[in-house]
């Protein structure tokens, strides 16, 4: 059930989340590198060294001059497709994708609830399966418990070589 959840709702890695990160001007990794690399490679956008260098200090000076971009929609306005031909298309990838601030609040409420200070050991897969599951508890309803405890049953015997001889 889990591993079925796992595959449904995780498809996206933290490299890609901090590379969408890397291009809003609120953020403090704003133009980052190693961040626009990972959204790069993702999207097969081909990223310049040298071009996100130059949009760095552009953008550095722009904020010294007291115009900074406000927002991504503003940046993109700012790297136009003549100044950053390689940073425009990633930064475009980024404003086009749907928002949905509700599932992302739900995350953040439920890992709160999971991992507590008497959960400080657990394990970052572990963690990740409850986090889906709590997440996703509308779909988990529409389960048949039963069925899950039945499957579970015809499943091999873990604890066969653990368990001790009956006792006379």
């Amino acid at each position: 059930m889990v591993g079925e959840l796992d595959q449904t709702f995780c498809s996206v890695d933290a490299g890609l989340l901090k590379g969408i990160q890397a291009c809003s001007p609120k953020s403090e990794t704003f133009v980052s590198e190693p961040h626009l690399n990972e959204l790069a490679k993702h999207y097969r956008v081909d990223l310049k060294t040298e071009e996100v260098l130059v949009a760095r200090n552009f953008l550095a000076w722009k904020r010294e001059a007291g115009c900074p971009p406000k927002d991504m929609s503003e940046s993109r306005r700012l790297s136009t497709d003549n100044m950053f031909p390689s940073l425009t298309p990633a930064i475009q990838v980024v404003l086009t994708m749907p928002v949905d601030s509700c599932s992302c609040e739900r995350s953040f409420s439920a890992l709160r609830r999971l991992h507590s200070w008497l959960r400080q050991t657990m394990g970052q897969k572990r963690l990740h399966s409850l986090a889906v599951m709590s997440i996703e508890k509308d779909t988990l309803q529409h389960l048949s418990h039963n069925r899950v405890i039945d499957q579970f049953a015809t499943l091999k015997n873990r604890r066969h070589s653990l368990m001790l001889p009956p006792t006379k």
